[in-house]
């Protein structure tokens, strides 16, 4: 998953840099639309009837949360056929960011800034893209990211590397980028 990493690469910029690869997981989106299915399976049941609740209940909330149910069982299954498993979902090395979203690599020096919020509950390091980037990237981080010119890249359970690890390397290409 890693090229190779050693504290020795952190002072000379021509050792090997770690590249760290995100990859889609089938078992995870597998073991997430079971539970979902299983969850939709007990309300349905219980709105016909065929679970006998402690209260006497219409079965109607029970039906519309199956039916919320069903909905995000389909919104996940849709956009899980938008993904290749068969390639990494992001690539990020000391030439720039690839991922399966985006049209092409961005390069580092066309990132603009480097937001790590500190918060605990917070997965996600955010890249801003500079305004001057190539048009084509823009249109496509309008199109799909809420926050627009910006790029979100998880920082926890990424294989082999520890979640202050991710964003040292991240925050270390940044500023090699801002010296040269």
């Amino acid at each position: 998953m890693t090229d190779e990493h050693s504290p020795a690469s952190d002072g000379d910029p021509n050792a090997a840099q770690p590249i760290l690869v995100l990859r889609g997981s089938v078992r995870y989106l597998l073991i997430i639309l079971g539970v979902l299915a299983l969850c939709f399976v007990y309300l349905l049941l219980i709105a016909l009837g065929q679970i006998e609740m402690s209260r006497p209940t219409s079965g109607v909330g029970e039906g519309l949360f199956a039916i919320l149910f069903l909905g995000i069982i389909v919104h996940v299954a849709v956009k899980a056929r938008q993904v290749d498993f068969t390639k990494p979902l992001m690539v990020i090395g000391p030439d720039g960011i690839a991922g399966q979203r985006l049209p092409k690599r961005i390069p580092w020096p066309m990132i603009e800034r480097v937001d790590v919020p500190q918060a605990r509950w917070t997965g996600f390091i955010y890249l801003t893209v500079r305004k001057d980037a190539d048009p084509e990237i823009l249109e496509v981080l309008r199109k799909r990211q809420r926050l627009e010119r910006t790029v979100a890249i998880p920082h926890r359970w990424i294989p082999g590397f520890s979640s202050s690890e991710v964003k040292d390397i991240v925050n270390r290409y940044f500023e090699r980028s801002r010296q040269s």
